[in-house]
């Protein structure tokens, strides 16, 4: 597979034609900063919004803070899923037809409901 969900080749996943979207990156900008930053790269935002001086923090723990929101928290998977809902990223393909989630149990689920198969293997 030359793209799997996320990856920005601009190869179309299924017919293995160039859809452009390596040419037509989005960016989200930090509310804090300013800093423009590419929307499906998930680890810049994240190290972003973990290492960005601007932004107000509730405490030391929260490592991690939402750079277009309110959102805090000290876990980074959580962090992760949080952003998502902000950027529309849905890293996670069923491997029977073309469902796609941000999340990866949002996506087992689908596969056992509608396919009734108990293979979880979700393809990122």
């Amino acid at each position: 597979w030359q793209q799997m969900v996320g990856d920005q080749t601009g190869d179309d996943v299924f017919s293995g034609q160039d859809t452009g979207a390596q040419n037509s990156q989005e960016y989200i900008w930090c509310s804090y900063c300013s800093e423009k930053l590419p929307k499906f790269n998930i680890k810049k935002v994240v190290l972003h919004c973990k290492t960005c001086v601007s932004m107000v923090r509730l405490g030391d723990q929260y490592r991690f803070v939402c750079l277009m929101c309110s959102y805090h928290t000290i876990n980074s998977e959580h962090f992760k899923r949080h952003v998502r809902k902000h950027t529309g990223d849905k890293p996670f393909k069923c491997k029977f037809c073309n469902f796609r989630s941000s999340r990866k149990d949002t996506t087992v689920q689908h596969v056992r409901i509608k396919h009734g198969s108990d293979e979880f293997e979700v393809l990122l």
